[in-house]
């Protein structure tokens, strides 16, 4: 009789093992699928934080050294925005890298993408940098550095609160963050290839597909 209850006892012990194991595995299981369903429902930065594809763009009101009005909000439905925050006067890798872009901004037109480059200095500067350099594109002064707090791009830079460093933000056209990229920092080249540019905008406009969420 003993033996038996001690059979019956393990018996009892090995199911609640082998139930306990089940749901440490099912647990274990579930959180790797939230990681995964995270992931391709964020955007990426190279140098910071994975971008949740849910944050709404703020919206962007500067004058353009075309005299125009850049209203961020009403490029939405129309096309996808990169906004390029730089250092702008001063750094020949900022105005090389617009340079380089507007270049080869055919394959990126093909994504539905406008550039927008961003920098705190004055209009007439900005003007004047853009001419002799051939820039044509969309070139906007926030002299108040409302814009690039909002976007906090004053945080990687060789001026730290005073000016923004080198970072990429892309909008789709639902008025959606769906992919940053911040300098670095700590010697690396205030620039990226425009293959590398156009590489992570194609992919996370592609992971994004037509959904506004």
């Amino acid at each position: 009789m003993k033996k038996s209850k001690e059979l019956t006892a393990r018996a009892a012990w090995r199911r609640r093992a082998k139930a306990l194991r089940r749901a440490g595995m099912a647990i274990a299981v579930t959180f790797l699928l939230a990681i995964v369903g995270w992931y391709f429902l964020a955007g990426t930065t190279e140098h910071g934080q994975p971008v949740q594809m849910t944050e709404v763009a703020p919206n962007l009101t500067l004058d353009t050294i075309n005299g125009d009005k850049l209203v961020l909000s009403q490029h939405r439905d129309e096309h996808n925005v990169l906004l390029f925050f730089n250092e702008g006067i001063g750094c020949g890798g900022c105005w090389d890298q617009i340079v380089d872009l507007e270049a080869d901004w055919i394959r990126l037109q093909g994504l539905d993408v406008e550039l927008v480059s961003i920098m705190v200095d004055s209009l007439p500067e900005l003007k004047a940098e853009a001419e002799d350099r051939g820039i044509t594109g969309i070139v906007a002064s926030d002299p108040d550095k409302s814009a690039s707090e909002k976007y906090q791009a004053l945080e990687a830079s060789m001026h730290p609160g005073a000016k923004p460093g080198h970072t990429f933000v892309l909008v789709n056209k639902y008025g959606r963050i769906i992919w940053r990229w911040d300098w670095a920092g700590h010697g690396n080249p205030m620039y990226m290839e425009v293959d590398e540019v156009f590489d992570n905008v194609s992919r996370e406009l592609e992971r994004a597909g037509n959904k506004g969420l």
